[in-house]
């Protein structure tokens, strides 16, 4: 047998393993419950473990290249919302000084990454600082009209998504070239923290602008097409003989829809553009593909611009579904995201792609435990003696019910992975040691 044909079956090998454990899984799930059940939670899973991805990618794509976890992505999902809400409603109270900050790191944010996109046209620093100040300057001004005073005021939707894609992307490259690229060859703890404390400093600006109060999206706000957006699926019988109607929204397969076309997007753009060999190339080896003439400074800023995109249109996403709006909800997505892309093997994108979506299923399908005891096998535990509904109930009011631990469930799930398989699902051990 070939290398080549070695190599090609290992590669379908991981697929397939998790291919047989998701059927062994929905034949358990069905087998206790029904099929109905499995659907509801599989069609509330699949939107989130989109999100999920989208986010664990970026994770994956800034330590492919610079050996960095960028512990303030998360943060910038966080501010990608507020971004969103501050083009969306109208200026409430005395609170023009929190605006004003905002437009001013608005600014900064514009001129640092004229400063990166231009540092192949302007070679001369002054003349590039000069030009970078006006681009911020300007950008400042625009944000100054473009935030609503008053309602009828607001961007539509849309638009405000669209800029605040725009500003997300820019506080990557900012973050990259304020914080960690001074840091490059600093060691690796150095850069750690650094960016342990970028989290917190995002967390503090948000609270201190938008208060710390947990906040709904808002709903006049609301895209037309999300609203009475249920899309019925099939009519299913559950395991008691109850009649009932699988559904979805409008909202979980734009989700969907979006996440599969964004990430189809991005493995076209690295495996087929020039800038994408750039970035393989860094990821491969910064150094060399540096003396090989690379910018390697301008391929981290993209990576991070990529990165912060992605989380940018996660995150209304995200919110649209229900979830409240405040400084820290990126806390809870971030480190979800960070164990898809460990768990898929960090540095690898595919890999994040697919920890992302195995995490948000498991996240979603913790809480349908919550009823053990209308399980079948539970029935089953009754019989034999090993269980009885009291000790049940009595372990549900002593320690909740397990919808409460979804987050130590997918953390467990995926430190059960790699203590078996340490460079994750599609990772690849690497000779360089620490």
């Amino acid at each position: 047998m070939s290398a080549l044909t070695t190599i090609r079956k290992s590669a379908w090998t991981t697929p397939l393993l998790w291919l047989a454990g998701f059927i062994v899984f929905a034949l358990f799930v069905v087998w206790n419950r029904d099929l109905y059940t499995f659907l509801r939670y599989l069609t509330l899973g699949l939107p989130q473990g989109a999100i999920i991805a989208l986010i664990a990618v970026g994770y994956s794509m800034v330590y492919g290249i610079i050996q960095l976890i960028n512990f303030a992505h998360g943060e910038i999902f966080m501010m990608s919302t507020y971004f969103a809400i501050l083009l969306m409603v109208p200026v409430v109270g005395d609170n023009h000084l929190g605006i004003n900050v905002i437009t001013a790191a608005v600014g900064v944010m514009a001129a640092c990454t004229a400063w990166v996109a231009l540092s192949n046209l302007l070679r001369n620093r002054g003349t590039r600082l000069a030009v970078s100040v006006a681009v911020g300057a300007a950008v400042a001004a625009l944000n100054m009209v473009l935030i609503p005073e008053k309602a009828g005021d607001s961007l539509p939707f849309w638009i405000a998504i669209g800029v605040a894609f725009i500003y997300s992307c820019c506080l990557g490259v900012t973050m990259d070239l304020l914080a960690y690229r001074p840091l490059r060859n600093s060691p690796r703890l150095i850069p750690l923290i650094t960016a342990i404390g970028l989290s917190l400093f995002l967390q503090n600006f948000a609270q201190a602008i938008w208060g710390s109060a947990r906040r709904d999206f808002p709903t006049t706000n609301k895209p037309a097409i999300f609203e009475n957006d249920t899309v019925q699926l099939a009519n299913l019988t559950d395991r008691f003989g109850n009649s009932n109607v699988l559904s979805t929204t409008v909202l979980d397969i734009t989700i969907i829809v979006v996440a599969v076309l964004l990430l189809v997007g991005l493995q076209s753009f690295i495996h087929f553009t020039r800038t994408g060999k750039a970035m393989r190339a860094c990821a491969q080896d910064r150094v060399t593909a540096g003396l090989m003439g690379i910018q390697t400074n301008r391929v981290v800023a993209l990576a991070f611009a990529l990165g912060a995109g992605l989380a940018a249109v996660a995150a209304p996403l995200y919110v649209l579904r229900g979830t409240f709006i405040s400084p820290t909800m990126g806390y809870i997505v971030g480190i979800l995201a960070f164990a898809s892309a460990v768990l898929g093997g960090i540095g690898n994108i595919t890999g994040a792609m697919l920890g992302g979506m195995i995490i948000g299923i498991i996240f979603t399908f913790v809480p349908m435990f919550d009823t053990f005891d209308t399980f079948a096998i539970f029935d089953k535990m009754e019989q034999w003696g090993w269980v009885t509904q009291q000790q049940w109930n009595d372990l549900v009011n002593a320690v909740g019910r397990p919808g409460q631990y979804q987050l130590g469930v997918a953390y467990a799930f995926m430190i059960l992975i790699i203590v078996f398989k340490p460079t994750g699902l599609l990772g690849k051990a690497s000779a360089k040691r620490a």
